[in-house]
């Protein structure tokens, strides 16, 4: 292989790495291409070269799921515009959906070896609203303790309304179990949860999803989102866990 194809094939490597939908183990050229970049140092070193100056780096790279990357904040193909998922509207809005984002983390990885360990777990809107308030409601009665710069966070979603309805029987945009839905749906959309169609949604207009090692991948190399770390550490999300399993 000369330089020339290795800096081709690197371009295909991080094409197939952008896109979810594809898998090396259901892809050949992906599949091949992966191997090589396990055994030929010199595609690897190219890959990297390249991945590095678009401000992006490796969280895993293997044959189930493929190279999995994560993009800096300041790189050109990190999420900017969040728009068509979540609907901010200000200050407050923003931190709810970060909240739903560490409970939605915390619902499928509920202690700090799940997040090592392969594996998927169903999950809905109801669920993660249903964890942050536990958490929320453990804060308040002083049983456990906040990071410092998270009270601002948990007494917004705890003040906003659970479910509301708009017109017929959806959602309202602005309650936490449809906030929660749309941060579901952002996840969906990058591939780190999947659509799961063989359960019943919870709600009208609720979504069921799976857990997927893409999405495990980015809470295992990141330390999770904050709320994630907190929720985890007061051992609220593995209490719920094992409510859940009792009753279903």
């Amino acid at each position: 292989m000369t330089a020339r194809d290795d800096a081709r094939d690197a371009g295909f490597l991080l094409r197939y790495a952008l896109d979810h939908t594809l898998t090396p183990s259901r892809q050949d050229d992906y599949g091949r291409l992966l191997d090589r970049y396990h055994t030929d140092p010199d595609l690897r070193t190219a890959f990297d070269q390249v991945i590095e100056g678009l401000g992006v780096r490796v969280l895993t790279a293997d044959r189930a799921v493929g190279l999995v990357l994560a993009a800096e904040p300041d790189s050109p193909m990190a999420v900017s515009d969040t728009a068509p998922w979540l609907r901010v509207k200000g200050a407050e809005d923003r931190m709810i959906y970060g909240v739903a984002l560490g409970g939605t983390a915390a619902w499928c990885y509920p202690t700090s070896r799940s997040v090592r360990e392969p594996g998927t777990r169903r999950v809905t809107a109801v669920d993660v609203d249903r964890l942050v308030r536990e958490h929320a409601a453990a804060v308040e009665s002083g049983d456990i303790g906040l990071d410092a710069g998270l009270d601002e966070a948990w007494e917004a979603y705890r003040r906003r309304k659970q479910v509301a309805y708009g017109k017929g029987r959806n959602l309202a945009v602005g309650c936490t179990v449809k906030m929660c839905d749309d941060v579901l749906g952002l996840l969906g959309a990058f591939g780190l949860l999947i659509a799961d169609r063989s359960a019943a949604p919870p709600l009208h207009g609720l979504r069921v999803w799976r857990s997927t090692d893409r999405f495990r991948a980015h809470v295992a190399t990141s330390g999770g989102p904050l709320a994630w770390q907190t929720i985890v550490q007061s051992h609220v999300a593995e209490q719920v866990l094992h409510l859940d399993e009792r009753e279903s």
